[in-house]
């Protein structure tokens, strides 16, 4: 959990860091000195909706080191709520700079994720921008559940600082929170769809971050301001 000067609110019941850029980097440098285990949740409208209804993954959001917005959404419910204001995180610029950071402090990383060929292409575009980074392994995150084992004793072995994790592995933020002691220490968190920006699969540049949008997310997106409408009136 945050610790320090930087206050941690809670949004609908959800507790979310007030971290601006430079202090969550300065965080995440504490976390790669103190040989501790750490998971960062970057927290779209959706999982913060979930953390409301999913025991476990409340437990993931409660016990996570560092709990960064990636969506406007939630950061709106925030100042509606009257908490402290909450800095929008750009989860593939947040990934960006902790890539940099790693490089600067002579880290290693780990790439959890994504299909065979996506993730060799988004392993050497990783090498090309950040040539004196340590890449230490990767792993398709597309794995059979007998492989599971293997794959935790790999990066056990390889031992990373920053373990990033992608599309394929079954409960995605959860995953990280289930082994994490099997995982050793270092920072592990969830990245999504940045896989697809390093492989050059997704070429726009952008993510979703709240997924696809259409007319069949008008509902939830209604019934989210509906639920921060009550707790704004009868749970403040």
């Amino acid at each position: 959990m945050a610790t320090g000067t930087v206050k941690r609110v809670k949004v609908l019941d959800v507790p979310v860091d007030c971290f601006d850029q430079e202090q969550a980097l300065k965080a995440l440098e504490g976390f790669l000195a103190d040989g501790q285990r750490h998971q960062v949740v970057l927290l779209n409208r959706r999982n913060l909706v979930r953390g409301r209804r999913d025991a476990e993954f409340r437990r993931c959001v409660r016990e996570a080191s560092l709990v960064l917005p990636v969506s406007p959404a939630v950061v709106r419910a925030a100042a509606f709520l009257k908490r402290e204001p909450l800095h929008l995180f750009s989860p593939f610029s947040f990934v960006v700079r902790l890539l940099a950071l790693a490089e600067r402090l002579n880290k290693s990383v780990y790439l959890l994720g994504a299909r065979k060929d996506e993730l060799e292409r988004a392993e050497r575009n990783v090498r090309d921008s950040y040539p004196k980074l340590r890449l230490v392994g990767r792993y398709t995150g597309h794995f059979p559940k007998s492989a599971q084992n293997d794959v935790l004793l790999a990066i056990r072995k390889a031992s990373p600082g920053i373990l990033l994790t992608g599309h394929g592995l079954p409960g995605r933020d959860l995953w990280v929170l289930r082994h994490q002691k099997e995982l050793g220490p270092g920072i592990a968190l969830w990245v999504g769809d940045c896989f697809d920006l390093f492989s050059g699969r997704n070429r726009s540049g952008r993510i979703a971050v709240d997924g696809p949008a259409g007319p069949w997310t008008l509902f939830p997106l209604l019934a989210f301001w509906l639920r921060v409408l009550f707790h704004r009136i009868f749970k403040r």
